[in-house]
């Protein structure tokens, strides 16, 4: 967590040995203050949320785009008892209420279709997926290799692009092309809105994409900003 209510105030650890309480499980939360990476809030007894995972700057920078009530927000679900933080909450407590999940480590389709479950039952929801390389993997340089600006095509007065994925494997972008959520990728501070399956049809001449096959459209990050807000 990097947000944590500590003497009325909700705000990220400033000292080491600092404590509260979780506002969503009660339990006990420490300070820790990395030298390379993020200040956040620690479960003694571990995370309320069993979808929590490390975060560090990618996270911090897009959740500070985001009044401070809208991050890191506690969603129980009263029936189940389950209880998950949505990264982001724009217009809680409203019809429109929008949840943002910010996706920087490797995800299953499993847990993808089971947060969108959870979160799509009461709120609208976006994936921000960040896109890169690592010394194990290669999706942002198959994403680089896939960009290929030469087929526009006109929707609803957007601009998308007809691509195919260059790689060996296409589990990635297929993976993101089934999701139920509207889903975008962050490619080096570049904001690219994925076309779901049927607007991709509206975009292939009504047929279904093909496996590799997906559509983007081009974003700024403060079009993609307003268009979350918007939501709400």
């Amino acid at each position: 967590m990097l947000y944590a209510w500590i003497d009325g105030v909700k705000r990220p650890p400033l000292a080491k040995g600092e404590r509260t309480a979780c506002r969503d499980c009660g339990g006990l939360l420490s300070a820790v203050l990395p030298v390379e990476n993020v200040r956040h809030w620690r479960h003694k007894a571990g995370d309320c949320d069993p979808w929590s995972e490390p975060e560090g700057p990618w996270h911090l920078g897009w959740k500070e785009c985001f009044d401070l009530g809208c991050r890191e927000v506690g969603l129980p679900d009263e029936e189940t008892g389950e209880l998950h933080r949505a990264d982001v909450l724009c217009g809680s407590g409203t019809p429109a209420a929008t949840v943002l999940e910010l996706q920087h480590s490797s995800i299953s389709e499993e847990e993808r279709a089971a947060r969108e479950a959870f979160y799509m039952r009461r709120h609208r929801m976006f994936w921000l997926v960040h896109v890169y390389s690592t010394d194990t993997s290669f999706t942002g340089d198959s994403f680089k290799f896939s960009l290929d600006f030469e087929r526009p095509r006109q929707v609803d007065h957007n601009t998308f692009y007809l691509l195919r994925w260059v790689g060996r494997s296409k589990q990635f972008i297929e993976k993101w092309k089934r999701a139920k959520a509207a889903v975008a990728f962050d490619y080096r501070g570049h904001i690219f809105f994925l076309a779901g399956e049927a607007l991709g049809r509206r975009i292939n001449g009504g047929l279904p994409l093909a496996k590799g096959q997906f559509a983007l459209c081009r974003l700024t990050q403060d079009q993609f900003i307003r268009w979350v807000q918007a939501s709400a």
